[in-house]
């Protein structure tokens, strides 16, 4: 397959330029990475108008001139925005099942071929000049665009934009494309505008996804996603770009999943963006994941325990050694608790370290160190180290293989409060998962104190909070026992400004906490399977996640709508 390089030097040669210039204009292309035809334009060796008429006179193409042209939109968007710019190929009819592309260098067989797979179309080829296919973009797309900015950023005053920092600044190889991207004061303010929305919504996320035709933008807000934005998909790779630029990533490669920071200042808070890049088949995915370096720590009392799952609680993290377990999937809460039981072991006489992926709050009176796989720095390594540091509390961010839970159990057995999570389902999960992790049953017996699974779910709204009454059909429908609600009230939220009419407002936990004892201790030593090890446990009295949930929907906190969503139909 031949390269549009090479296509274009088989049509110029001899006619409008030597060998010599040729050499001279590839030499060009690859210092400044700009199109072929561009280099021999910058030269002063051909203009794009003799360039166009050489390659539709060597390869029996029409010419068209696209500067009155009006492109339909739903043509315009048949290909993706890189796609165009990638090739310099526009598509601007589709008539009688057949769509007509204009394009600014000659057809490569192969590459056509694809594009009709792609299309699912005959194609007829055109020929302009890569200007005239700019051109044409912006006169197309420039006044959607303009008013779809122009829409949003009315929506809050522009004082109360967040002051976007960013920890270095960018340089290398894409410094130029950065420096047009920053000049874009509309997407400066677009994105701006995405995260100061976010922020005000009280969302943990923000999703920027790329779709066929359109890029979606939308918020997790108590756990859910919501969609906020849909913007013109012209807007795609100046929006990522931006976001990119900001976080210090690299945004000539797109090739493969990258992963950066945002520091911002709003509202007299102090904010951290993790930004994440994935390669989509229609462009760059971008999650941020916004956390506050400020937010007041949450205190054990107001985590949300019944009351003999709270003394046990406080028992289990007083105790001055073991192994302390909080298990349960990406965005449950984990991190939360353990943050809460640092703040209540921070006294001055007691030392804690910690290893995390990453710090996401800075805690006064800790030694806190990150990951950083780059360099070695990993989970099991920091362990190692922290061991010399003479600590009373150990806190390790996840077990994730075995060597990180060999060190951890041996870090119990030797004095040492040691608490970290693991991604299990539930709490009697965990004593065979680190068993199957390679950890001896009896070190798993005789160092871990206990594990908690958790789960968040969303509390009702209370500015629009009223009492709904189920019928037992209903009851059964969503997987409960109707006769054990007979005597109970149920509450839900119906809706209103501040919940943004979801009816739900705000995050509570809902816990299962299996606290070893003798028992659980043979069972894990003898590797007993988790459907026994679970039926000891609640004879000893763990509740389980449904259990704890449905006493909080009895208490008005939550609906079992919820419940349901969050536990399933099955324990």
């Amino acid at each position: 397959m031949k390269n549009p390089t090479h296509l274009i030097e088989q049509a110029l040669l001899n006619k409008i330029v030597t060998k010599e210039q040729l050499n001279k204009a590839k030499e060009i292309q690859g210092k400044e990475s700009i199109g072929f035809e561009d280099a021999l334009v910058q030269l002063g060796y051909s203009t794009y108008q003799e360039i166009v008429k050489c390659l539709s006179e060597h390869y029996d193409l029409p010419i068209l001139d696209l500067t009155n042209l009006e492109i339909p939109e739903e043509v315009l968007n048949l290909l993706p925005m890189q796609i165009i710019k990638k090739n310099g190929i526009l598509p601007i009819s589709k008539n009688n099942g057949v769509i007509t592309v204009a394009l600014s260098r000659p057809p490569d067989l192969g590459f056509m071929d694809n594009l009709r797979f792609m299309l699912g179309s005959d194609i007829k080829c055109t020929l302009t000049t890569s200007e005239q296919i700019k051109y044409a973009l912006r006169k197309n797309s420039h006044n959607e665009s303009t008013e779809m900015v122009g829409s949003l950023l009315k929506e809050i005053r522009m004082g109360d934009m967040p002051i976007v920092q960013t920890e270095s600044e960018y340089e290398g190889a894409y410094q130029a494309e950065a420096k047009s991207v920053e000049d874009d004061s509309p997407i400066i303010q677009l994105v701006s505008l995405i995260i100061n929305k976010a922020i005000v919504a009280r969302a943990s996320d923000i999703h920027v996804e790329p779709l066929l035709s359109k890029l979606r933008v939308r918020y997790r807000i108590d756990g859910v996603c919501q969609e906020a934005d849909i913007l013109p998909k012209n807007l795609q790779d100046s929006i990522i770009s931006r976001i990119k630029i900001l976080a210090n990533i690299d945004i000539s490669e797109k090739r493969r999943p990258q992963d950066g920071r945002i520091s911002l200042h709003f509202s007299g808070k102090d904010m951290d963006i993790r930004v994440s890049c994935l390669p989509s088949i229609y462009g760059e995915s971008v999650v941020m994941r916004l956390l506050e370096k400020t937010e007041t720590l949450m205190s054990i009392k107001n985590l949300g325990f019944c009351k003999s799952d709270f003394q046990r609680f406080q028992s289990i993290i007083k105790r001055p050694n073991g192994i302390f377990l909080i298990t349960g999937p990406t965005g449950s809460g984990k991190t939360t608790t353990l943050y809460a039981i640092i703040n209540e072991l921070n006294k001055t006489g007691v030392k804690i370290v910690t290893a995390e992926d990453p710090v996401e709050y800075t805690l006064k009176g800790v030694n806190q160190s990150e990951v950083n796989d780059k360099i070695g720095f990993t989970f099991s390594k920091i362990l190692r180290t922290m061991l010399r540091q003479d600590p009373n509390v150990i806190l390790v961010g996840e077990i994730r293989d075995s060597e990180t839970a060999d060190i951890a159990i041996a870090s119990a057995l030797t004095g040492h409060l040691v608490l970290s999570t693991l991604h299990t389902n539930d709490a009697p999960s965990a004593v065979t998962r680190l068993i199957d992790m390679n950890v001896k049953p009896f070190l798993v017996s005789t160092s871990l104190l206990g594990i908690m699974a958790q789960r968040l779910v969303r509390g009702i709204c209370n500015d629009c909070k009223e009492q709904i009454n189920y019928t037992p059909e209903q009851i059964s429908q969503m997987g409960f026992d109707a006769g054990i609600f007979k005597d109970y009230s149920f509450y839900k939220g119906k809706g209103c400004k501040k919940c943004n009419n979801v009816g739900y407002k705000g995050r509570i936990g809902i816990y299962e906490l299996l606290e070893m004892n003798e028992t659980l201790r043979d069972m894990a030593y003898n590797v007993a399977s988790t459907d026994e090890i679970r039926k000891a446990a609640k004879i000893a009295g763990m509740t389980t996640l449904k259990e704890d949930g449905i006493r909080k929907a009895k208490e008005g906190k939550t609906t079992l709508e919820e419940i349901l969503r969050v536990t399933g139909i099955e324990e």
